[in-house]
């Protein structure tokens, strides 16, 4: 019996949690996509589109979402906004979209659903070109997903396999 060098078992080992790895990402990416991004946005610019009031409001408050990877904040924000609802009632909610353009204090348009005031965003927001950009990026990864997990099945059986082979050996 021919003895197996110990840096192609060690390869082997960790292309095997690579591949598990692989399979994990790429597994919580699909999940990601189908239970979320895509209903989630679709959701929002359907119902937005189709019943949407315009109405003027005020940013109340903007957390940026992150850092730029070089210690400054990110321009990005998660906004909340306060508005008069058709109804005349106070609503104050969180846009559907981070926003990288307005501040506190600014005076906005934005489009709320009239059956869920919390439903808002900024028209910009809803637009063609946004709309279409996020759906790209929702499809993206959905894509990228499949392809993680048919990478990752293939590398793990290419794993066991060759595992397998050694051990006969």
């Amino acid at each position: 019996m021919a003895a197996v060098p110990t840096f192609v078992s060690s390869y082997h080992r960790s292309l095997g949690r690579a591949s598990m790895v692989m399979l994990g990402c790429g597994l919580l990416l699909f999940v990601l996509s189908v239970a979320y991004l895509i209903p989630h946005d679709t959701h929002v610019e359907s119902v937005l589109n189709g019943r949407g009031v315009r109405v003027q409001g005020v940013v109340t408050e903007c957390v940026s979402v992150g850092s730029n990877g070089d210690g400054s904040t990110s321009a990005n924000s998660h906004c909340r906004v306060r508005f008069a609802a058709s109804d005349g009632r106070t609503v104050e909610a969180q846009l559907a979209y981070v926003s990288n353009d307005i501040g506190r204090g600014q005076s906005v348009a934005v489009v709320y659903d009239p059956h869920d005031t919390g439903l808002v965003a900024l028209p910009s927001s809803i637009g063609f070109w946004n709309t279409l950009g996020r759906n790209a990026v929702d499809w993206f990864a959905l894509v990228a997903s499949v392809v993680m997990l048919l990478a990752g099945i293939a590398a793990l059986v290419w794993y066991l396999r060759v595992r397998a082979r050694m051990r006969r050996a």
